[in-house]
């Protein structure tokens, strides 16, 4: 449910700063109780009327360096732009159409104004004496806290417009009101942030994607990172500062996102695209020097071997540094299925490398070598199946190989119909 933001009569008459702005508010206010159209539609001319005057006011405080009129001024300006939106607040409580431009306009510039009479509370005169009106300061927190969220709003209403780049000016301004403004202390931050984290972190993600959009691809991976400080669209965001870096050209940033993701998801869809760029490009020695900094940045992290062995195995074809790798990937997390899955895989690949490479004169040796590698290969692939019963499509068809390798061909049978019923389910 929207809430307007606050306003009392007692307080705000404590905190006038023209008299005069105010008779047209008050009028105004009796003719919009009366919910007549004819009255309404005087009511705003009022109101209107006052904020032109309010206008004034505030040029001839400003000229003479009055803060303490000022915040008076600017609070009064935010009290009117509450009254202005309360007959669009009942249409959209009611579910019904409204003018959502100028809705957010009204929004926007009750809350600037709350800001503004805040710091003209707070701010030394010419001789440098502060006189901080403690009702006025309570007014404006009160006026600010109440429209937290309505930016929130705003953007979406934007980005449901189809207007991409408002959409992002108005998440901004909700991810930032809580720092921003002056109302609120230290602490009260903090508590509002972690208290709506939820809508902090989604709207993080709407200026990533919305920046991403926009082709704006600086502030896309801007907001990426921040972003992802949340635990909202990890996997997502890590997709969209990937590519905006390589819309940007930048394959060193690239690279380094998409071994972060994988760092920090654990998921190997990050790593495959930086190594299929590796292999279609032929850059052996890029895949080189990024395998042993991946290792030197966190040398006690699984997932850093895991991409080392991977780059190693993938792209320069060393399988026996690959193997080395993942074996120390799985000295750190014996049950890392990615890890598994890559040593008895840099196994068979190994040895069908070396078969078709020609190394082998006969078939006998060619069986020989074949059996030795599988036989290898085999406790990691059943290990796999231990750990994930349920997802034969992961390790049956290696295991088939291994089995009819090493002449195993009941077992082999049996991955056959594991993999027809897996096939069957989809």
């Amino acid at each position: 449910m929207l809430v307007a933001g606050f306003s009392s009569a007692s307080a705000q008459m404590q905190s006038v700063g023209s008299y005069k702005a105010n008779d047209k508010m008050t009028k105004a206010d009796l003719l919009m109780n009366t919910g007549k159209p004819e009255a309404v539609a005087e009511a705003q001319g009022l109101y209107a009327e006052a904020e032109s005057i309010l206008k004034d006011e505030i040029a001839k405080a400003q000229a003479k360096g009055d803060n303490v009129k000022l915040a008076r001024l600017y609070f009064q300006s935010a009290e009117l732009q509450n009254k202005k939106l309360s007959p669009i607040m009942q249409v959209v409580q009611k579910g019904e159409n409204f003018d959502t431009v100028r809705f957010c306009q009204l929004i926007d510039s009750a809350i600037t104004d709350y800001n503004t009479a805040a710091e003209y509370n707070v701010k030394p005169n010419a001789k440098g004496k502060v006189k901080t009106d403690k009702t006025l300061q309570m007014m404006t927190y009160l006026g600010v806290n109440g429209y937290l969220k309505h930016y929130y709003y705003c953007g979406a209403f934007m980005d449901g417009m189809g207007k991409k780049q408002e959409s992002v000016n108005y998440f901004k301004k909700f991810v930032n009101l809580p720092k921003n403004s002056p109302v609120f202390t230290e602490a009260e931050r903090d508590s509002i942030y972690k208290a709506n984290a939820k809508d902090y972190g989604v709207a993080r993600f709407n200026l990533a994607l919305q920046n991403y959009y926009l082709k704006n691809w600086d502030e896309a991976v801007a907001s990426c990172d921040e972003a992802l400080k949340d635990t909202i669209g990890v996997e997502d965001l890590y997709t969209i500062k990937a590519q905006a870096y390589g819309e940007k050209k930048d394959s060193a940033a690239w690279a380094r996102t998409l071994v972060e993701a994988t760092r920090r998801t654990g998921k190997s869809n990050f790593m495959q695209t930086l190594m299929y760029n590796y292999l279609q490009n032929n850059k052996v020695k890029e895949a080189t020097d990024l395998a042993n900094q991946i290792v030197a940045e966190a040398p006690n992290d699984k997932v850093s071997w895991y991409m080392k062995g991977a780059l190693e195995m993938n792209v320069n074809k060393d399988y026996e540094a690959a193997r080395t790798s993942f074996e120390k990937a799985l000295s750190i997390d014996p049950n890392y299925e990615d890890a598994l899955f890559n040593l008895a895989t840099a196994y068979i690949n190994d040895v069908y490398d070396q078969d078709h490479s020609g190394k082998f004169k006969t078939q006998a040796q060619t069986d020989a070598a074949v059996k030795s590698y599988y036989g290898k290969a085999l406790p990691y692939l059943e290990h796999l199946r231990e750990l994930t019963p349920n997802n034969a499509k992961r390790w049956a068809s290696p295991l088939q190989m291994v089995y009819s390798g090493l002449n195993m061909t009941e077992k082999a049978k049996e991955m056959d119909s594991l993999l027809d019923a897996a096939n069957a389910a989809q």
